[in-house]
């Protein structure tokens, strides 16, 4: 229920929502370690420094964060450093000051829990397992050292019990549920009714000198985006696999360590007739039981039909219905004397009466695939390809770290890593943030990495990118073409289009804000309105905040409504995306109860709540402690 408020969430509030409340979480971990020196600071706090460099690296390190995260709907435009770096000093210094009250109360992380966190790191392992070259290339390729990659591990565990101290002190009074479920659980008997901007269509006067004076004052309209080149190189087991030298006796062996990949499993497919007798019957129970079977057995053997009979006498409820049919059954699926009696049978043979635990079985089989006798020469060439798959998964991990360091060590250039590995550099044409690539390249992780500022900027090469299972890439930006803005002679249709639509905007909501006042004032009600201009008119008596029923944009103003008074209708006006104008009335509004809420459902409302007083708290206590800190706030470059 209040889940789905933040499931369906959508549009630029919910996007901020979640970069803020991201910041102060997505910021504490693995990336700061020590180093100062007598850089340039931007903060001190309790006589430490937070320098220059290392606000820089944790705002390029959430940026990078918030692109992964939001993929295609990442906005550069949100994440400027006039406006990011602020806040990300703002949780540095929070971090540290919680960091600071962990030793004051003693919080401290042992060995072994730092070796359990570290080894539980995804990045770190390799076939289910924790992989210490993994480890080891993960920490060189972000600049650390092991001792400073587990000693910020410790601090970050250490703040992380204090986290969770408070977070589970947290607690929900009845009161507090009832009034959380009748503000968010609320329904609102919403009307509204769409002014079409397309109406105003051929009332908008068009000129040479008005579409120059509009391109000129909307810039931001005729932007063309960002665009590069890039150079990369593919590493993938498969190509791998071509580069191994092959002979006879290795494949010979693998073929027998590995036989059952290349012989078929015998399968067959059986049906069966089961007189049912339970574990703890008596003899003369199993007699009569065995006595049935046997008159079945006999049944079938005169020449009645398998299936018929099961139908009507089989006591399993699984396969009765079909006939006694159990599909494809291989070795070790059913009980042993099951089994050593269906895969005696020849093709269409009926077994004598057999003995389970279940009872007394007929067992006839229908049907036998599989169990091939090939040899090595038989499937020498599948057997050469999965040798190379194999031995070229061994050797991309090899490859893998190889790659990684020499496009560190040589971050200006994919020449050294190409040439000592045997890649090939290979080219785009030119790609935006917003560009659909193919093949190896279709990943959102490859123009995540192309756009940021160590590659775009910096002019690095990228870390390694897995994009696949045992693939991967390394790029570089190759050419760089700046954002500009689109010739006014070159576009002018484009220019017309956006102004046409910019001047029936206008008047739609003109007209919106005119009818707003005359509602305001009495004597006509929107539904008058409607009628009058010919415009649907829609009534929902029950809109939730949540609703999909009605279109975001109402939903959203709807609920910003102050809740109307005396009988009085509430009335707001909102613009749509596509330019035309909503009008909305608000006519009641009707409190969620907690009685409404499923028993099965209400420990999730509560347990959400919870978590939202939590989060409360913890802000609480990060506000007291800051104010008691020592705190000193210096510029920050290119602020």
């Amino acid at each position: 229920m209040l889940q789905a408020i933040r499931d369906k969430a959508q549009g630029w509030i919910a996007w901020a929502i979640v970069i803020l409340i991201s910041i102060p979480f997505a910021l504490w971990g693995i990336q700061e370690y020590l180093g100062v020196g007598s850089e340039p600071e931007v903060a001190i706090v309790n006589g430490e420094p937070i320098t220059q460099r290392m606000l820089d690296q944790r705002t390029r390190d959430f940026r990078e964060s918030m692109r992964d995260t939001l993929g295609n709907a990442y906005d550069p435009d949100l994440f400027e450093d006039s406006t990011l770096k602020p806040q990300v000093r703002d949780a540095m210094i929070e971090e540290r000051i919680l960091g600071d009250t962990a030793l004051d109360w003693n919080l401290r992380t042992s060995d072994v829990q730092a070796r359990g966190f570290i080894a539980s790191v995804p990045a770190f392992q390799r076939d289910g397992g924790f992989d210490q070259q993994s480890y080891e290339a993960a920490v060189r390729n972000r600049g650390m050292s092991r001792a400073g990659f587990e000693q910020t591990v410790r601090q970050e565990l250490a703040v992380s019990q204090l986290r969770t101290g408070i977070s589970e002190s947290a607690f929900v009074t009845e009161s507090g549920l009832a009034a959380r479920v009748r503000l968010f659980e609320q329904t609102r008997d919403v009307n509204f009714a769409r002014i079409p901007a397309a109406a105003y269509a051929d009332s908008v006067e068009v000129s040479p000198t008005l579409l120059r004076e509009f391109y000129d004052a909307n810039p931001d309209l005729f932007r063309t985006p960002e665009r590069v080149k890039l150079a990369y190189v593919i590493l993938d087991a498969t190509s791998l696999g071509g580069l191994i030298e092959v002979d006879e006796a290795a494949l010979r062996q693998y073929f027998e360590d590995h036989r059952s990949e290349f012989v078929a499993r015998e399968e067959r497919q059986m049906r069966h007739i089961l007189v049912a007798v339970s574990a703890g019957a008596d003899e003369a129970t199993n007699d009569a039981a065995r006595d049935e079977a046997q008159s079945l057995l006999t049944r079938l053997r005169d020449g009645e039909d398998f299936a018929e009979l099961a139908r009507a006498h089989s006591d399993d409820p699984g396969s009765a219905n079909n006939g006694g049919d159990l599909g494809w059954v291989e070795r070790g699926l059913m009980v042993p004397e099951f089994e050593e009696a269906g895969f005696a049978l020849a093709l269409e043979a009926i077994s004598d009466v057999v003995r389970t635990d279940f009872g007394y079985h007929i067992i006839q089989v229908t049907g036998v695939r599989g169990g091939s006798d090939a040899d090595f020469a038989d499937v020498r060439d599948q057997v050469d390809a999965a040798y190379r798959k194999f031995e070229g998964e061994n050797l991309y991990f090899d490859y893998a770290e190889r790659l990684a360091e020499s496009a560190y060590e040589n971050a200006d250039s994919l020449a050294p890593a190409a040439e000592a590995l045997g890649l090939q550099i290979r080219q785009t044409d030119w790609v935006t943030r917003d560009s659909s690539l193919d093949g190896a390249l279709d990943s959102p992780k490859v123009l995540n990495l192309a756009f940021s500022d160590d590659v775009l900027v910096g002019g690095n090469n990228s870390e390694l990118i897995e994009v696949g299972a045992q693939q991967a890439i390394v790029l570089r930006v190759a050419e760089q073409e700046p954002a500009g803005i689109k010739d006014f002679d070159q576009h002018l249709a484009t220019v017309e289009e956006l102004y046409r639509r910019s001047k029936t905007a206008e008047a739609a909501a003109s007209t919106g804000e005119s009818l707003l006042t005359e509602l305001r004032d009495g004597g006509k009600t929107l539904a008058d309105v409607a009628s009058t201009h010919a415009w649907k008119f829609e009534q929902f008596g029950d809109l939730a905040r949540n609703d999909s029923r009605a279109p975001a944009d109402v939903v959203r103003a709807a609920f910003a409504l102050t809740p109307p008074a005396d009988g009085s209708a509430a009335l707001a006006g909102e613009p749509a995306a596509n330019g035309d104008y909503w009008l909305i009335e608000v006519a009641s509004v009707e409190g969620g109860s907690v009685d409404d809420i499923g028993a099965a459902e209400r420990p999730l409302v509560s347990q959400q709540m919870a978590g939202d007083v939590a989060a409360a708290q913890l802000r609480y206590l990060t506000s007291s402690l800051r104010e008691r800190a020592d705190v000193e706030l210096k510029p920050i470059a290119d602020e």
